[in-house]
């Protein structure tokens, strides 16, 4: 789903939102873009990697095999200028018999690099050049410290060796940035998997030939050579138009010679082509945070650090011509595929006389028999026909373990009291729903399976599990303790150079000043990078901003995903210090992990507020009134909630709390539950961009029709009144109207709302128009206004899954505002920050249901927002005005909230109820009076004055209250008055 809407006047939107589609027969969005295929800009935060296309490559006469052992790209970190893809292109048009990637201290780029090959068939050569001796990370360095070894591994055992040892090193750092190798380990790990080159001019070899002459680099390499053996030691040769070239290409030859090692030519690239050297200056002075021209000294003087092909290197090394033939028989002794190093999932303890599928099933019908009642009396129809088609499905894609892991995962979860529940696609399983890892009954709502999982999908499931954020901790550390931190680890985040940060830094290293880089970098547009604004900034840094668009800038955390292995994980990729205090980090993201060619599963533990704050209400409750609420014990269906909803009042209601939401819920007028199911749904760029919002609530009001596209399609638009609205719908469209199976429609919906070539699309829309034809004789403008809808809402639909997932929990937080609004409103003070608005927003809107709220007090014990009901005592509080509690006044639901000492920030902790004194003010809640009147001081609880109002005490204004000013606290008025209440 998108975060934006996209770029139109708001007549055009208005049109859409109407309901007004294009003329039939174009497949266009409203921006002019065709939908099924058309570029989007790029969204904040985590996003999809659409997968490799590999384009038109016109390649070059190879000539002289040459295979590149020496190359870094952009994931070196600012010491590389060209993406993997950029590389390996390039590679397959200069003819290159093989291409070895060996970016600094790890496998970062290894995945697209390896996925990009396989397209071209280009043989794959996987390394580090890894950093002894550092003392400190080399963030803002000039001339990085310490020295290079270069490593590739021979074979798929040797790349778990090496991605073994760098996880050791960056443990042993202690810090991110920092990996500490010890080059006596280095050679016990290999034990003859490794290929060691000599490396650049940081290497030990090079490095001790200019400092010490022939001698000392004659020591090291005879030290590289007893650590790892003859047969793995080759001397590199590297020439990038330096005075000293020959003379020290002749040194090493002779070296290499002498100890009777090969000697092997490398480019030593840091780009793909010459063009992209001023960028890798550009990023080489971000890395030192210097300008240019304060760099200028450690830059290398010409564009020479790039792909070259083997004839080239062949003229380049005519004084050595061996070493080219050398790289190229070690390009080919060592090339292998990464699919060799694919992991699996641990074997999940089974109890004896069970495989993991008999496990699965046997608490798949456990769950079953309390969910839907016995086999041959079901209380929903269907359920364990599904049930027994899902775990079909599962058995036959081998993810048993899967499903006994998330399950074991959400049982810790519980037992530990920790609110969770599994959302996203996995609510479309009915085993997800029987074995409690999530809540929506899938075969209730006729949700498809395959939207989950299918065997075209050619990926692991995915099942999210939402966690209260306040103890998400406690599950993470307990993975990690259960599976080890050698088996288990979080998900890396990649973070890519947007538009503003790209700007910024190639300002910064093109020696602008700070002011100078934050005014062009706010006339760059935040996510599209539109340049449209940009009159005054300055050419060069506009073209280095679209050169590093997208470029990995660091590694960071993922929001929650965690990867398990069957064997140690530092063998499938290494693992790294986060800055987080105890976490580590894989060094692939997200997609990376997702990868057919490694298939690391990945388990995805999300935060979410909303559930510490529902959480810390039930608390709240049970200790104060002594009623003990679940999500399950709640009472289903309360009409008073759905009136609440329906006048908008939704302040602090997770998913509904919007503007955009709060303008909809009058109109709607939400009666069921899955009215709040639409209600979520249909503020989202699908259901607008599709021009559904206004003809459903049009129809759902009766001013409308209900009509369907095809008398086909009646049977899954029926629900949601003929307008399609989720992502489950459109496959079921494809379903009906095509006569497709589940498993092709998911392969539509899936090709078309991803970044497809045009002729792939194309190809699908022929399929559904034969189809629709074929099976209804669907055809013309009908055949093509189905397909607008498919291909709209196949980009930003939202999954009916979804969206029941979160209903439960709109209903849930709605229930306690409604019912404990003084307790939801601490708890929601206590899980900040979290939600759509503000504590101060979530403050006044207490006071406006009738909830007391009283100033922070240091004298009162707890550290966090904390409720209580009327007629209890607080200790240490002393009334102001001598004033006391009117309970015959006040109506029985009288609430106070203590706010904490912190202000308007409370912290985190579980807050304890406080009971609140007998002399407190009363509620400005409605309710009847009686005869019986407050005293004078205690009766007035307006925040500010109104003009002309009188203050508690009688014959007494405050100051410039008769000007309709409030006054401040210094006023004339008594100290009991409240007129000085806001200022104090």
């Amino acid at each position: 789903m998108g975060w934006e809407n996209p770029p139109m006047p708001w007549r055009d939107l208005e049109k859409r939102l109407s309901g007004h589609f294009p003329p039939r027969g174009e497949n266009r969005a409203p921006n002019g873009q065709r939908l099924a295929f058309g570029s989007e800009p790029e969204r904040p935060g985590s996003y999809r990697r659409a997968p490799y296309q590999p384009g038109e490559i016109e390649r070059t006469d190879g000539g002289v095999p040459y295979a590149e052992l020496h190359a870094h790209t952009n994931f070196s970190f600012l010491d590389g200028a060209s993406h993997p893809e950029e590389m390996v292109e390039e590679a397959v048009r200069l003819g290159l018999s093989g291409l070895a990637i060996t970016d600094h201290d790890g496998f970062y780029g290894v995945v697209r690099f390896a996925e990009a090959a396989a397209r071209h068939g280009l043989p794959t050569v996987f390394g580090s050049e890894l950093s002894l001796g550092l003392t400190q990370a080399q963030n803002g360095v000039a001339d990085p410290e310490g020295t290079h070894l270069l490593v590739l591994a021979r074979d798929p055992d040797g790349y778990a060796r090496l991605s073994t040892a760098i996880s050791e090193a960056h443990a042993a750092g202690g810090e991110k940035g920092r990996p500490v190798h010890d080059l006596g380990a280095l050679g016990a790990a290999a034990d003859g998997h490794w290929l060691i080159l000599t490396g650049c001019r940081k290497g030990a070899v090079p490095a001790a030939l200019t400092t010490g002459g022939e001698e000392a680099a004659a020591r090291e390499l005879d030290r590289l050579v007893a650590l790892f053996g003859r047969d793995n030691v080759a001397v590199e040769l590297t020439a990038h138009g330096q005075p000293d070239d020959d003379a020290r290409l002749d040194a090493l030859a002779m070296l290499a010679k002498k100890l009777r090692i090969p000697a092997a030519a490398t480019c030593n690239a840091h780009y793909a082509a010459p063009e992209r050297r001023r960028l890798a200056t550009a990023l080489a002075a971000v890395r030192a945070r210097r300008s240019l021209d304060e760099l200028a000294g450690w830059l290398p003087a010409a564009a020479t650090g790039h792909l070259r092909s083997g004839a080239e290197m062949a003229a380049r090394f005519a004084r050595h011509p061996g070493a080219v033939a050398t790289a190229h028989a070690l390009g080919q002794e060592c090339a292998f595929d990464l699919s060799l190093i694919r992991p699996r999932l641990p074997d999940f303890p089974v109890p004896a006389g069970h495989t993991a599928m008999s496990w699965l099933r046997e608490l798949t019908y456990r769950g079953a028999l309390e969910r839907y009642g016995p086999r041959d009396n079901e209380t929903q129809r269907g359920a364990y026909a599904q049930i027994e088609h899902e775990l079909t499905m599962i058995e036959k894609l081998d993810f048993p373990g899967y499903f006994l892991i998330v399950h074991e995962i959400v049982d810790f979860a519980r037992s530990r009291d920790i609110l969770c529940q599994g959302r996203g696609s996995a609510a479309n399983s009915a085993v997800c729903y029987a074995l409690g890892i999530t809540a929506v009954d899938a075969v209730f709502y006729e949700l498809l399976f395959e939207r989950f999982l299918s065997p075209e999908r050619g990926e692991p499931p995915d099942i999210d599990i939402d966690i209260e954020s306040g103890r998400r901790e406690e599950v993470i550390q307990h993975v990690y303790e259960r599976y080890g931190r050698m088996h288990a680890a979080q998900v890396a985040n990649v973070i890519s150079y947007r538009p503003r940060s790209a700007v910024r830094d190639m300002a910064k290293a093109l020696g602008y000043s700070v002011g100078a880089q934050d005014a062009f970098a706010k006339e760059v547009h935040r996510y599209s990078g539109d340049t449209s604004d940009t009159d005054d900034m300055p050419a060069d840094v506009l073209e280095l901003a679209a050169q590093v668009a997208k470029f990995p800038r660091h590694l960071g955390i993922h929001s929650g995903g965690m990867v398990i292995c069957d064997r140690p994980v530092v063998e499938v990729v290494p693992v790294e210090w986060a800055r987080m205090e105890n976490r580590t980090v894989i060094q692939w993201d997200k997609d990376d992990c997702a990868s057919p060619l490694v298939n690391l599963v990945k388990f995805d533990l999300l935060g979410l507020g909303m559930l510490s704050a529902l959480h810390g209400c039930f608390d709240l409750v049970r200790e104060a009134h002594g009623r003990e609420w679940t999500l399950a014990s709640m009472p289903k269906e309360d009409p008073e909630v759905y009136d609440m909803l329906g006048k908008a009042d939704s302040v602090g209601v997770l998913q509904v709390e919007s503007r955009a939401q709060m303008a909809t819920l009058p109109r709607l007028k939400p009666r069921c539950f899955y009215d709040l199911v639409l209600e979520i749904a249909l503020i989202r760029p699908g259901p607008i961009q599709g021009g559904s919002v206004h003809p459903f609530i049009r129809r759902r009001a009766g001013k409308e029709a209900i009509t369907y596209p095809h008398p086909s399609l009646e049977n899954c638009l029926k629900r949601t009144l003929g307008v399609p609205m989720f992502q489950e719908q459109l496959m079921q469209m494809v379903v009906d109207a095509a006569g497709c199976t589940a498993t092709q429609a998911d392969r539509v919906r899936r090709a078309v709302g991803s970044k497809r070539s045009p002729e792939r699309v194309a190809e699908l829309r022929a399929e559904l128009y034969e189809g629709m034809r074929k099976t209804h004789g669907i055809t013309g403008e009908t055949a093509d206004h189905i397909f607008n809808l498919i291909a709209a809402f196949a980009n930003f639909g939202f999954a009916e899954s979804h969206s029941i997932s979160f209903a439960l929990l709109v209903y849930a937080s709605s229930w306690q505002k409604l019912r404990y609004p003084a307790a939801f409103c601490a708890a929601l003070l206590n899980a900040q920050p979290m939600g759509f608005y503000s504590p101060q927003s979530l403050v006044a809107d207490a006071r406006r249901h009738g909830v007391e709220v009283l100033r922070p007090d240091v004298n009162l014990l707890p550290r966090a927002p904390a409720w209580s009901p009327p007629g209890r005592a607080t200790p240490n509080r002393r009334p102001r005005g001598g004033g006391r509690r009117c309970a015959s006044v006040c109506p029985a639901s009288a609430r106070s909230v203590t706010t904490s000492p912190s202000g308007s920030r409370p912290s985190g902790s579980r807050t304890v109820p406080t009971p609140t004194s007998p002399t407190s003010r009363c509620a400005p809640a409605p309710g009847p009076r009686t005869s019986r009147r407050c005293p004078p001081r205690a009766r007035s609880t307006a925040s500010a004055w109104p003009a002309g109002r009188r203050c508690g005490r009688p014959g007494r204004w405050p100051r410039r209250a008769r000007t309709g000013s409030p006054a401040p606290w210094w006023g004339t008025g008594p100290r009991g008055c409240r007129c000085w209440s806001r200022w104090s």
